[in-house]
């Protein structure tokens, strides 16, 4: 957690999920507003950053985390899950594979993360009608089972792709407030607590 004067918390996501369910081209739909047909696999981890407001009208940053799908890379995914506060889980739902494995991500993140917001997305939304093979109420029932938000949407059309990252934002920004003001209680309890243990050492 940063400040700076232009906004109020530097906010660091990750996408996780399996080679080609989309995670570069969500990234930059949301950070550029441009789509690439032409899929190239990330190389270990790169990230792309924006500046964004809340429905709370705060101003933060966003530091969005692309990654590696396979296996190889996992070593990487897991020093970067000690850095981010929001986590990604993307599938393709046109491809039953990804979205079987997603149980194999939710492993890595429960045995590597703990209190960090994270949010099931479905890319390829565009493809549905066509190519759907996993669907919505799959989605959700992987989602609610694991206590997260789920969402579907196209890094291709663009569809839903701004929900999703200020939906993950806003909810990141909520839980550093909370851990803040929790902070701040505990801080000024602890005074309280030392003020009356000096009182009682005087002297009479």
């Amino acid at each position: 957690m940063q400040i700076n004067s232009d906004f109020e918390f530097l906010i660091k996501i990750v996408v996780i999920g399996d080679s080609g369910v989309g995670k570069t081209n969500f990234i930059f739909q949301f950070t550029e507003g441009r789509f690439s047909s032409a899929h190239v696999t990330t190389i270990g981890i790169d990230y792309k950053s924006k500046i964004i407001k809340l429905p709370n009208k705060k101003v933060v940053k966003l530091q969005i985390w692309d990654t590696a799908g396979q296996e190889r890379y996992m070593a990487i995914n897991k020093n970067l899950f000690q850095k981010v506060q929001g986590i990604i889980l993307m599938y393709d739902l046109t491809n039953r594979d990804s979205f079987e494995h997603l149980q194999n991500w939710l492993n890595l993140i429960n045995k590597n993360v703990s209190n960090k917001v994270v949010i099931l997305v479905a890319n390829k939304l565009d493809l549905a009608q066509e190519k759907r093979i996993v669907t919505e109420e799959e989605g959700e029932d992987i989602g609610k089972k694991n206590d997260m938000l789920f969402f579907e949407g196209s890094g291709a059309s663009g569809e839903n792709v701004d929900e999703i990252f200020r939906s993950i934002a806003d909810e990141v920004y909520k839980k550093l407030i909370d851990e803040r003001n929790d902070r701040s209680d505990y801080d000024n309890n602890n005074l309280k607590l030392n003020k009356k243990k000096r009182e009682k050492k005087k002297c009479c």
